[in-house]
């Protein structure tokens, strides 16, 4: 065998590195196990592109259902008619990058469910490995759709108290959520932030977006829920807004200590005027602006969103008392 030969060779299997030649052949295996193993799976991605992986199984619980994916960096995608061009489809150099992260949540095609990658494995440098959950619940965050994995709640007594021959329980339900790391949900989950998860309302007690890539951890407390203003607010919402003319998207009760954010439906080229006491601007753009309510008593106080030479668009915002 000439020494060109040989070195032909030793790069068709990864280079002189010992390290890149043991790469290639993890990922060559890795492969073959994607044609031909039990653990098989397709992945759709929320792109819509679909690539071969392995779901490997790890820890199932009543709590939660936890696997590994193995997934090489670049492959060849399944469906051609996302690609301009299938000239080498069946090639190597059909391959594309995946590109798949922490945070990231996509289908497992074969049974239909969706799962949010949420820990990598950064030893292994072959090909893209993390652990997943499976996500059984969205939320809406600003008009926009998560899957999300809840887990909880955990307790399992109720907490009484007797003042006077008075008997109340607190509401002491509590849940942990892993939600997909963005600008979207970065800007809107804070202390006290409400959200609604199966009709059901809840409240942030704490957020970390710091621990782990890609995702933020909530702590959630189940709170109160109004039903009648509820009620009052979505028949005025049917009956007043029409949602084809410029208004402002936003809780027109907010309560004392409250987080909220506010946009601007079908106008641009303006800018929010808050008018009043009792709030302080967190953060403000031409679509959004976000409110904390810094006083404990009840009040009022009105939102405008200002377009020159037009009419503004006006909120009028009750602070409720606690």
């Amino acid at each position: 065998m000439s020494l060109e030969t040989m070195k032909e060779r030793i790069n068709y299997n990864g280079g002189k590195e010992q390290e890149s030649r043991m790469n290639v052949d993890k990922l060559r295996t890795l492969k073959k196990a994607l044609l031909y193993s039990y653990q098989a799976a397709t992945a759709r991605l929320t792109d819509g592109r679909e690539f071969r992986c392995l779901i490997n199984p790890d820890k199932l619980k009543t709590r939660y259902d936890e696997k590994i994916i193995s997934i090489p960096f670049f492959d060849i995608q399944l469906n051609p008619e996302l690609k301009e061009s299938t000239k080498f489809q069946k090639t190597s150099k059909g391959e594309e990058e995946i590109g798949m992260k922490p945070g990231d949540v996509f289908t497992w095609k074969e049974n239909n469910t969706d799962w949010l990658v949420y820990l990598r494995r950064y030893e292994e440098t072959a090909y893209f490995r993390a652990e997943i959950r499976k996500c059984d619940y969205e939320i809406e965050v600003n008009d926009k759709k998560y899957k999300v994995y809840i887990g909880g709640p955990d307790e399992s007594a109720i907490i009484w108290n007797k003042v006077k021959k008075i008997e109340w329980n607190d509401l002491n339900y509590s849940l942990t959520m892993y939600i997909t790391k963005d600008k979207n949900t970065e800007a809107f989950f804070h202390r006290f932030t409400r959200v609604e998860i199966n009709e059901r309302p809840w409240e942030v007690q704490a957020v970390d977006s710091i621990s782990q890539d890609g995702i933020i951890i909530v702590a959630l407390k189940e709170t109160y829920e109004n039903s009648v203003e509820k009620a009052v607010e979505k028949e005025k919402v049917d009956i007043y807004v029409d949602l084809t003319q410029p208004y402002i998207k936003g809780p027109e009760t907010v309560y004392p200590y409250d987080v909220v954010t506010y946009y601007i439906k079908n106008a641009a080229g303006g800018e929010f005027v808050a008018e009043g006491s009792g709030f302080e601007i967190a953060s403000q753009d031409a679509e959004h602006i976000k409110l904390g309510i810094v006083t404990g008593k009840s009040g009022s106080f009105t939102l405008k969103y200002k377009i020159q030479d037009k009419e503004d668009i006006v909120l009028p915002i009750t602070i409720g008392s606690l």
